[in-house]
């Protein structure tokens, strides 16, 4: 199959920085890490690439076990002072962290493009998505209220009266991936520092130069001495920092295999794992077939497809599936492929060549398994073209693994009761939108999917996380959102007091 070409718009550097973060490196393109309150170079560096061209743009230090473990012992012993700082105080420095990152919010989106292949509006629109939620977070305060109970409703407890209160953890690990190394990242570090917890956090590999922002960000707030961000291979900082005794809550985002690691290894603590999905779209015969086209494409390819919650399958009733199709080729056709540089762009390239290639042996393997080639299915370097693919099998890998790419494959059902059968049958429960009329219908399908979300006649999207978010079986567990995040790296006590 033809490959397909990608202009490349010019040389793929990063931005010039502002003299405020010069600290953040040794010389140019020379970053360090970030350990309690410190920048330091532990000289061992890591190559950072652009999936714009795969061009090395700059390089991270490359921290081992004992860099790690040094950094959390660092935190532990800083956590009694930060416990000693109000809550309500803690929440306006994290919105001087919004502060610093509106001041620098070009220098965030260029990072964002060129690290991580963003189109233009998507880094856009992480950075406004980041500063608005920061600001959010004295909403999140209401999660750490006390709750009385009094005993005189039970025998025995007449005279006692308890209170349960939300106290912090402890150290907590932030593990986040790259497709919005921004706004997720920080999500995970501002929910635990306003419960008082110190942070350790590992960006992604492939995105650490946006953990250098964020570093500087919480610097700049005040909150240094609290936060570490470390950089280097999952497999050597990551495991350090899951398995170690002192860190009592880890907060995750990232694949369903990264996930089962860790629980294999945590031990003993609190987890909030957000893992891998595989998203249906279920469409019923009385949709909006036209808008059920636009949202299913705009959900199935934004950031190239690359989001847990991206729809990864139609499930169309088969009367409707035909006119279905067209409309949604039409709206592909829109979608324009290439240097995510160029304004007009809307699919960027995949995260690297490895992504591509996994992708495409996905669509082989629908095809070998009776699927049609509908639309695109050309890939080159690190891009890969929108691609419809309709008749997929069940039992392909198109149909039960997650994507994490810019295809939409379409499985055709009789009835129903076969969508909702077709829709439970994979191993994730992240997310899932039904599109129809009738709201019997709607409700007994949304009661039906096995998933920690449904959204009816749109495509799932979390923006700000103004309603919980998270997953079921192997999507994970636990819920991110405005004041449910802090219940994951909080916990309870109970202090009775007896009188009388």
């Amino acid at each position: 199959m033809q490959a397909i070409t990608i202009n490349i718009l010019g040389p793929v550097t990063l931005p010039d920085l502002p003299r405020e973060f010069h600290d953040t490196m040794t010389k140019f393109g020379v970053f360090r890490a970030f350990i309690a309150g410190s920048w330091i170079d532990f000289g061992n560096y890591m190559p950072v690439r652009s999936p714009i061209n795969g061009e090395v743009i700059a390089q991270v230090n490359k921290l081992g076990v004992d860099h790690v473990n040094s950094a959390i012992e660092r935190l532990h012993y800083s956590w009694p002072s930060l416990r000693a700082i109000p809550a309500h105080k803690r929440a306006d420095m994290l919105i001087r962290v919004a502060d610093f990152i509106e001041e620098y919010k070009q220098l965030f989106r260029d990072v964002l493009i060129i690290e991580g292949g963003k189109p233009i509006s998507e880094a856009e629109g992480e950075v406004e998505s980041t500063i608005t939620r920061l600001r959010m977070v004295h909403q999140d305060l209401g999660r750490l209220l006390n709750v009385g109970i009094p005993g005189e409703y039970g025998v025995g407890t007449e005279n006692k009266y308890a209170i349960v209160i939300r106290e912090p953890i402890g150290v907590v690990a932030a593990i986040a991936p790259f497709n919005y190394p921004l706004f997720t990242s920080m999500v995970k570090i501002a929910t635990a520092l306003l419960a008082g917890n110190p942070v350790i956090f590992k960006p992604s590999s492939y995105t650490p130069i946006t953990g250098v922002l964020i570093a500087k960000a919480i610097e700049y707030a005040g909150l240094g001495n609290y936060f570490a961000m470390v950089t280097g291979p999952g497999a050597t900082v990551g495991d350090a920092m899951v398995t170690h005794p002192l860190v009592r809550a880890i907060t995750l985002t990232g694949s369903t295999e990264t996930g089962l690691r860790v629980m294999r290894m945590a031990g003993l603590k609190k987890l909030q794992l957000e893992l891998g999905g595989k998203a249906p779209a279920i469409v019923l015969e009385d949709a909006d077939l036209k808008d059920a086209a636009k949202k299913i494409v705009m959900g199935s390819l934004r950031l190239s497809g690359q989001r847990c919650d991206a729809i990864s399958r139609v499930i169309a009733i088969d009367s409707i599936a035909d006119e279905l199709m067209e409309y949604i080729i039409k709206e592909v056709n829109e979608w324009v492929v290439g240097d995510p540089r160029d304004p007009k762009v809307r699919v960027g390239p995949l995260i690297d060549s490895n992504a591509v290639e996994r992708v495409h042996s996905m669509i082989d393997d629908a095809l070998m398994k009776g699927g049609k080639l509908i639309y695109g299915g050309r890939y080159w370097l690190t891009y890969h073209e929108p691609t419809v693919v309709d008749n997929v099998s069940r039992k392909s890998r198109l149909a039960l693994e997650e994507t994490f790419g810019p295809v939409i494959p379409i499985i055709r059902v009789r009835s129903v009761d076969e969508a909702i059968e077709v829709a439970n049958e994979v191993v994730y429960g992240l997310d899932a939108a039904v599109f129809g009329r009738d709201v019997g219908t709607l409700w007994r399908v949304a009661r039906s999917l096995e998933v920690g979300e449904v959204t009816i006649n749109d495509f799932p999207r979390h923006g700000l996380g103004l309603f919980p978010f998270g997953g079921v079986k192997e999507s994970g567990f636990g819920r991110e959102g405005v004041g449910f995040s802090v219940e994951d790296v909080t916990e309870l006590k109970t202090i009775v007091i007896t009188y009388g």
